[in-house]
Parts: C-alpha cells; sequence; structure tokens
C-alpha cells in the first residue's frame, strides 16, 4: 500500500534542492518490493541522497563530504523531522 502525503513529501524535498537520481525504482530491503526512489543532492560542501519506498514509507539518507569520495549511512536520519 503506497504512503499517504507522498506528494507532499516529494514537493518538500523538490523545494529543499533534492532532484530525482535515476527514474528506475529499486527493490526495498524492508518490503521487497521495486517502490525505493532516489532524490540526491550535491554541492560544494558535500550532498545527501535519500532513499525512499513509495510502497512501506522507509527512508534511509547518507551524506557525502565535500569531493564526494565517502559516503556515511546517516543512521538517525527522520524523514519527518529534516522535512519540517
Amino acid at each position: 500500500m503506497p504512503i499517504p502525503e507522498l506528494d507532499n513529501i516529494i514537493h518538500k524535498l523538490r523545494k529543499r534542492g533534492f532532484k530525482q537520481d535515476d527514474g528506475l525504482l529499486h527493490e526495498c530491503p524492508s518490503c521487497k518490493q521495486q517502490g525505493v526512489v532516489i532524490f540526491a543532492i550535491a554541492g560544494k560542501q558535500g550532498g545527501r541522497d535519500i532513499r525512499l519506498c513509495i510502497e512501506c514509507g522507509k527512508a534511509k539518507s547518507w551524506r557525502a563530504v565535500a569531493g564526494m569520495e565517502s559516503r556515511e549511512e546517516d543512521t538517525a536520519f527522520d524523514l519527518d523531522a529534516f522535512l519540517r
């Protein structure tokens, strides 16, 4: 079952400068459905990508440092708090 307010979440991500990284839906590790959309933002200071499953609502995020050499998962990431 798709998550409620998906359009609102996508609107808020785009308003913050995130763009959909690719047009493909990826497999969600939680619900095993092809429903993960990747949104990314990058700049001189680094970047962030958010993987949001449109089927179960699970969201994960990775941060990248300047130069984009390495990424690390933001284990404390909360999409609702991030979008406030």
